[in-house]
């Protein structure tokens, strides 16, 4: 798999041997503790229709040799094959004639079907028609579920398989998300929102199908295979003991058959979630970015670009599918030699006169149970590589440089728009991942109430500073504190409640204007919304709207203007009413008076700490005082007054500069 077939970023490194698989099996297992009284259903109700299934074939050998063939139970000359759980029905039709023994027989087999049905050799199962694609497995996966019983128990049976595999599925999902939102700000840009769709929706399912064949699955088949093995040796272990060994030895040929394919299964698994999850990255940024690629007229090339990538989605998918059917015609082979040599000694006792006819259903249907359930075991490894690949995919994003949340709220407690707070850089310095330096030994102190500009040409390290604030960024070097407490040491939660940041790119919601809103304060009023509306110059357009609060705008804000998506997200931050707030380039796309609403709102008395970052003259000169970087470093810092009378000043330069253009 290559990085140019499949956009990769961060997750690079994603071959995986046999003992990487075993702490992913064991780590997915983890999520059967929260779900352990369902799992303990599942488990008594597997006992339940294992033991009710033993009964069915001993019924039909009744039928036949006590119904059919007429011989009698009680008073027989040969020794009767049957366990010792079937006696009290025969000493209940022991005295009856052949008739009235059908009967009775036929009433147990209906009350047993009733129950279980055929149990054992047929399943009950949730799911629903699919293709050889992971995605569409997947859907399965979400609502995964089978009984190996029919009737009353195993619909029961089935609904707590689904209910379990769900709930797993549910927090498997929940965690990854948490995860993903907590991911640091670098790790996000990178991050291919195509491919954390497909790994939230696609491959978290394969966490709880993990639980299943590793737990259940195996002990449904121990159950099965120690039942038939008991009744097998206890009825007919001194007429057929090579029934046994020919069913044992069917697991271990089995399992050394198809292992060799299970790296192979592997890697083709993650490469097809691969392939799949970039179809799902272009379908996303061709929408996402429709309106440049029409206005470039480029439509064709972006067709091309995800035709290419569903194709190679199909072709990894074919690859997977192929080695799926490999593994199952070489089990089949298997189940060819031992199903000859199995019947060979059934059919040659009953011949010699060893076993009845009436026996013949019930070994053939005990050594059935015990083939399948011992060709099933053996390819437990094999059928579980692909939900190992899914899994590396989730765990890998899960624990990919998510932030560190912090253990207290200290320092913060104290910290509120009533009181004065203090916020600090000390000597902070900061490297991108690709190695570029963009803060250099930054000192700096801002407190409660004032209004902090941050000036600088384009790529001077101003928003990666203002990103440290709300710990999107941590320092490389130096320290971050507020009232004296490092931020890495706060919890994130509470500090994000206290720091609001409004994105230079607008980012609203595909919903009411009154939804985006909320999503700084979900309890706030109508008249609170009118009010920061009206700071940030929003109110006008918003009651012109056909709803007011009510109306809907398009995905991302579509249908406002780029002014109108800046000031909605303006007051957004407004309402959040946090103790700092931080607009990056808030004024960049409102017009002049739009521009002096707002300004007059921000230098308004506060208790509050807002931070701008700002290239307008207009915005410098309102604030308390201003920071000017050139190339990640503090070259200046002072008043707007006391800077711009200072004829070798930065801002005095931009100051000229601004008026020089205006003539």
């Amino acid at each position: 798999m290559s990085e140019a077939n499949y956009q990769d970023r961060l997750d690079t490194q994603w071959q995986i041997g046999a003992g990487a698989v075993v702490e992913l099996f064991s780590r997915s297992l983890a999520y059967l503790w929260p779900q352990r009284k369902l799992f303990t259903a599942r488990v008594g109700l597997l006992i339940v229709i294992y033991g009710l299934g033993l009964l069915l074939p001993w019924f039909l050998k009744i039928l036949v040799d006590h119904g059919v063939m007429q011989q009698p139970i009680q008073g027989a000359e040969q020794q009767l094959l049957y366990p010792v759980f079937i006696e009290p029905f025969l000493n209940f039709v022991g005295g009856m004639d052949p008739l009235a023994i059908t009967l009775y027989t036929l009433i147990g087999l209906a009350v047993l079907f009733f129950f279980v049905g055929y149990s054992g050799n047929t399943l009950l199962e949730a799911n629903l028609a699919e293709g050889a694609d992971v995605a569409t497995q997947s859907e399965n996966k979400i609502s995964a579920g089978t009984s190996a019983a029919h009737g009353i128990v195993g619909l029961l049976d089935l609904g707590v398989a689904i209910r379990l595999s769900q709930r797993i599925t549910n927090h498997v999902r929940s965690e990854l998300f948490g995860r993903l939102s907590h991911q640091s700000m670098t790790s996000l840009n990178l991050q291919r929102t195509g491919d954390a769709l497909f790994r939230v929706l696609h491959d978290a399912p394969s966490v709880a199908a993990i639980c299943h064949a590793l737990t259940l699955n195996p002990l449904a088949m121990i159950v099965s295979v120690a039942a038939n093995l008991w009744v097998l040796i206890a009825v007919y272990g001194a007429v057929a003991p090579e029934l046994v060994w020919i069913g044992l030895s069917a697991v271990v040929l089995t399992l050394l058959a198809t292992s060799p394919l299970a790296r192979w299964a592997r890697r083709i698994s993650q490469a097809s979630r691969a392939s799949g999850s970039a179809t799902t990255n272009e379908i996303e940024e061709g929408l996402k970015n429709v309106a440049a690629v029409q206005s470039l007229g480029n439509t064709e090339l972006q067709r091309h670009r995800f035709a290419t990538a569903s194709k190679e989605s199909f072709k990894q998918s074919l690859l997977l599918a192929w080695v799926v059917r490999a593994v199952e015609w070489i089990a089949e082979n298997v189940h060819l030699v031992f199903a000859t040599a199995g019947f060979w000694v059934i059919f040659s006792g009953i011949i010699r006169g060893e076993l009845t006819l009436g026996d013949a259903p019930v070994v053939l249907r005990m050594y059935s149970l015990l083939y399948e359930t011992s060709m099933q075991f053996g390819r437990i490894w094999i059928d579980q590589q692909d939900n190992a690949a899914a899994a590396r995919r989730v765990f890998f994003s899960m624990d990919h440089h998510r932030e560190s949340v912090g253990e207290h709220d200290a320092g913060l407690k104290s910290m509120h728009l009533e009181n004065e707070f203090t916020l600090r850089l000390d000597h902070v310095s900061y490297r991108y991942p690709d190695g570029r330096q963009v803060l250099t030994d930054v000192s700096l102190e801002a407190r409660s109430g004032e209004v902090l500009a941050i000036a600088g040409p384009s790529g001077s390290g101003k928003t990666t500073l203002a990103y440290l604030i709300p710990r999107f960024l941590v320092p490389e070097q130096g320290q971050v504190s507020i009232n004296n407490v490092d931020l890495n040491e706060l919890d994130l939660d509470a500090l994000r409640k206290r720091v609001t940041y409004v994105f230079q790119e607008h980012q609203l919601l595909s919903d009411t204007v009154a939804a985006n809103l909320r999503v700084a304060n979900p309890d706030a009023t109508e008249a609170e919304m009118t009010r920061v509306c009206e700071l940030a110059g929003a109110l006008d357009f918003v009651r012109d709207m056909p709803m007011g609060f009510d109306s809907y705008i398009g995905r991302g804000g579509a249908t406002l203007s780029t002014g109108q998506k800046q000031r909605l997200s303006i007051a957004r931050g407004l309402l959040r009413d946090a103790e700092i707030l931080i607009l990056d380039e808030p004024t960049s796309a409102l017009d002049p008076e739009s521009e002096q609403i707002l300004l007059n709102s921000l230098v308004a008395p506060s208790k509050r700490l807002t931070i701008v970052i700002t290239h307008r003259v207009d915005v410098i000169l309102r604030a308390n005082r201003v920071v000017f970087l050139e190339q990640g470093r503090i070259v200046e810092i002072g008043s707007p007054t006391d800077l711009s009378r200072r004829s070798d000043s930065r801002l005095r330069q931009i100051i000229e500069q601004s008026l020089r253009e205006y003539e």
